[in-house]
């Protein structure tokens, strides 16, 4: 399998209303990834009940993954994405008027958080199942690349710096941009063609209820297919010892450097840096180096940079880190997600990245919670774990594309 390229061309104004969304959507993403760690520190300093917080976030993948897939499967993706998130602005509005009347408490918010979580797998599917479509096969790197950096860019060069400011002027304060950036995105997505809304025609395939067989299709299809199966294992792999790593974060940077809520964002800020420069240069270097050495090198590049956070206690060390651990992950997203999308039918996209992502971020959760209990222990440890874990990965990458150059 050879590497798809996108002619000089640009993607098309149906690409930019589609990337629109997703940036509006990603901005409100990262408002709450910021605001709300802050926010649960200000109710409570126990590092358990802190990482229950990120447990809330990805639960929803393991438990409405499959399901989520299958609803962009069968319904107009550009409604599907709107009402999605049309619901979460709604909660976040809330969210604002209980932290604005101090009426806010830990249970409530992780109960918020757990929304967002689960709309979420609706709208992230469907706008990712909507990339093709609108993109076209040949766009897709430059397509990923873009839609990878603007994430990186919205989230944390953005969203997470001025989430930061704005808790430590009034803690409502980032929910209320939290709650319009998912309006924006509703807008645009619903401006996209009708030819985004569902599977080209020859590719559809006969409506059914949504019975067992029907929401496992996925599943079987990744389980059955020689190299997504493999890429699948890594990257729960990566996922679960990504999520230990970072469990209690905001306590690392707040208690063990001794830092002040302002600056939390700032390495959010320090990993889009690197996370920025990995997207873009994926598509240059993808041709001049090849998939297998870049997404091994990411790998034990991630695994290094979280190590280092975890021996070297010290910020100029842990912005470092973040800077290595942005731009590795970010490489690795824009080509996995890449490979997803060219070895899987349209038809399926929606019911393959539920079922990705139900195993992937859906186990997240536990190591969330290890890395909390860690951290319970030695705020540095969940790191220097997590750093470990991610680098002995790099075995089932290779493994992997000894699999998938047989099928080139």
């Amino acid at each position: 399998m050879t590497v798809a390229t996108a002619p000089a061309r640009g993607l098309g104004p149906a690409f930019g209303r589609l990337w629109g969304a997703g940036t509006g959507a990603n901005l409100s993403d990262g408002f709450a990834a910021t605001a709300a760690p802050l926010l649960a520190a200000s109710l409570t300093r126990d590092p358990v009940i802190i990482s229950v917080v990120g447990v809330a976030q990805f639960l929803p993948w393991l438990l409405f993954g499959v399901l989520s897939g299958s609803v962009v499967d069968r319904f107009d993706r550009r409604r599907v994405a709107a009402v999605a998130c049309g619901v979460r602005a709604v909660v976040a509005a809330a969210v604002c008027l209980l932290v604005a009347t101090d009426h806010m408490v830990i249970a409530v918010l992780i109960g918020a958080v757990f929304v967002f979580g689960a709309f979420e797998t609706v709208a992230d599917g469907s706008l990712q199942a909507m990339v093709p479509a609108v993109a076209g096969r040949d766009g897709l790197v430059r397509a990923n690349s873009r839609f990878q950096a603007t994430e990186v860019v919205a989230q944390n060069f953005v969203a997470a710096p001025l989430a930061g400011v704005l808790f430590a002027v009034a803690a409502a304060l980032p929910f209320v941009v939290h709650s319009a950036g998912y309006v924006v995105a509703a807008v645009l997505v619903l401006t996209l063609p009708v030819s985004a809304a569902r599977p080209p025609r020859a590719d559809l395939e006969p409506k059914e209820p949504l019975t067992r067989r029907s929401l496992a299709e996925g599943i079987r299809f990744l389980l059955g297919h020689p190299v997504l199966s493999r890429l699948w294992a890594v990257n729960i792999v990566l996922a679960v010892f990504n999520a230990l790593a970072q469990a209690v974060f905001v306590l690392y940077v707040l208690d063990e450097l001794g830092l002040p809520d302002a600056v939390y964002g700032l390495f959010a800020m320090a990993a889009a840096v690197g996370a920025v420069l990995g997207a873009l240069l994926v598509p240059r270097l993808v041709q001049r180096w090849g998939r297998e050495p870049l997404m091994i090198t990411s790998v034990l590049v991630t695994g290094a940079s979280y190590a280092l956070c975890g021996f070297v206690p010290h910020p100029v060390a842990a912005a470092a880190g973040m800077v290595g651990a942005g731009l590795s992950v970010a490489g690795w997203n824009v080509l996995s997600v890449t490979i997803r999308q060219e070895l899987v039918p349209s038809r399926l996209l929606g019911r393959t990245h539920g079922a990705w992502r139900a195993f992937g971020w859906g186990l997240m959760p536990l190591g969330t919670l290890a890395g909390g209990l860690l951290g319970a222990v030695d705020l540095r440890l969940p790191f220097i774990v997590g750093g470990i874990g991610i680098a002995a990965a790099a075995l089932g990458v290779r493994r992997t594309f000894s699999v998938l150059s047989k099928t080139d």
